[in-house]
């Protein structure tokens, strides 16, 4: 669900930072031999940063190894060229540049910048422990710096503090008052705490801050649906396909519109969403199961297909498929999907009860009435009836 996967947006300084910064002045009674260094590493920087900002990065990398080459003390240098790797998604080495960096004689700036970037770094590389690390070095050598509290909160939610994700995201708000994605991202955390209230509230004030937030439009639909609301959620998918249409999105919106009796319209966001992404097995099982209900058995037993190709683990995928076999007198092949079912979710409560029923369709009324028994026995109620009906 998208609302718990979202990918936080990540700052990283460093590469704009540095632009129009003069060397001029470091020259002042310079040798003649260093003079030129020092101009040749200016020029380099220069060109690397023309080469940064229209995306040549690997240019930009050539040219700022250049400029260090000439002067080993530049740090515009090493930001940029560990901007330009992290961008390339060469994260160690990128790494590597931040650890060069924070051995050179920096200003308090471009210090708790550069423990900050090289946080980002390790977050990329997983490293969460260390990330978590540079971040609190960043924060401690600057107090007021609302990206490393919210970078912070997301590396503190991965390794499940929720409380102290909720603290950093609150610190980031308060230093950033018009932030619409530290909104954003409050509001999934509240949504995840079961604070459904609180969290339209932060999509609200993500909105109002953005109106281009896509994402906090998808998250308003999916805590509006789960309210019920199903009209205000339509009006969120719609405006979030609008600006940043996709397979979940798409899916979300037809599962608001099954609720709302347009199934004509369900189908059409189905058939959309398996256009833009044929790996989301998802989409099948939903889309399978509406045609389920509209009775046209055959057809979801395809997307139920489908949906098991994809992810061969999937027990409500061979559960329903059961479903529509059965339906159609597919006995033996239903029999055989709940089975399936069973093996990958051995408390599958109803698909014993309906393995039971196909059992005793089938002739084997002992096989039937202890899959009845055994559904009952993890609690379906529903089993009591054909327990009293098929096995006196």
């Amino acid at each position: 669900m998208k609302k718990l996967q979202i990918i936080f947006p990540l700052v990283w300084f460093g590469c704009m930072l540095f632009y129009g910064m003069s060397l001029k002045a470091e020259c002042n009674g310079a040798t003649k031999d260093s003079l030129v260094n020092r101009d040749s590493a200016s020029t380099y920087l220069s060109v690397g940063m023309s080469k940064n900002k229209a995306g040549d990065y690997s240019s930009a990398i050539s040219c700022f190894t250049k400029a260090i080459q000439f002067d080993s003390t530049l740090v515009p240098a090493y930001f940029n060229r560990a901007h330009a790797k992290n961008q390339l998604l060469d994260y160690k080495s990128a790494l590597a540049d931040y650890d060069r960096v924070l051995k050179l004689k920096l200003t308090w700036e471009e210090s708790y910048e550069a423990y900050f970037n090289k946080g980002l770094t390790q977050t990329m590389l997983k490293n969460l422990k260390d990330a978590m690390a540079d971040f609190d070095y960043a924060i401690r050598l600057n107090p007021e710096f609302a990206d490393a509290y919210f970078n912070r909160s997301i590396i503190k939610g991965r390794i499940g503090d929720y409380s102290g994700e909720l603290e950093d995201i609150n610190k980031a708000i308060s230093l950033r008052p018009d932030d619409s994605y530290a909104y954003n991202s409050r509001g999934i955390l509240k949504s995840m705490m079961g604070d459904y209230v609180g969290a339209v509230k932060d999509y609200n004030n993500s909105i109002q801050l953005n109106k281009q937030n896509a994402d906090a439009y998808f998250n308003r639909g999916v805590i509006l649906y789960e309210l019920k609301e199903y009209l205000e959620a339509l009006k969120d998918y719609d405006e979030a396909i609008k600006m940043k249409p996709d397979a979940e999105t798409y899916n979300r919106r037809a599962n608001v519109k099954c609720r709302l009796s347009d199934y004509r319209g369900a189908i059409d966001d189905y058939n959309n969403a398996v256009k833009m992404d044929t790996g989301y097995f998802v989409t099948y099982v939903n889309r399978g199961f509406l045609k389920y209900d509209l009775k046209d058995y055959k057809s979801a037993i395809e997307d139920y297909t489908a949906a098991i190709k994809l992810k061969p683990d999937y027990s409500l995928a061979f559960y329903d498929r059961g479903l529509a076999k059965a339906k159609l007198l597919d006995h033996r092949g239903a029999m055989e999907d709940f089975s399936v079912a069973i093996e990958y979710k051995p408390d599958y409560d109803v698909a014993y009860h309906e393995r039971g029923i196909v059992k005793y369709e089938l002739g084997d009324k002992k096989g039937g009435c202890q899959d009845l028994n055994k559904a009952f026995t993890l609690g379906n109620d529903g089993s009591y009836e054909a327990l009293v009906q098929h096995c006196k």
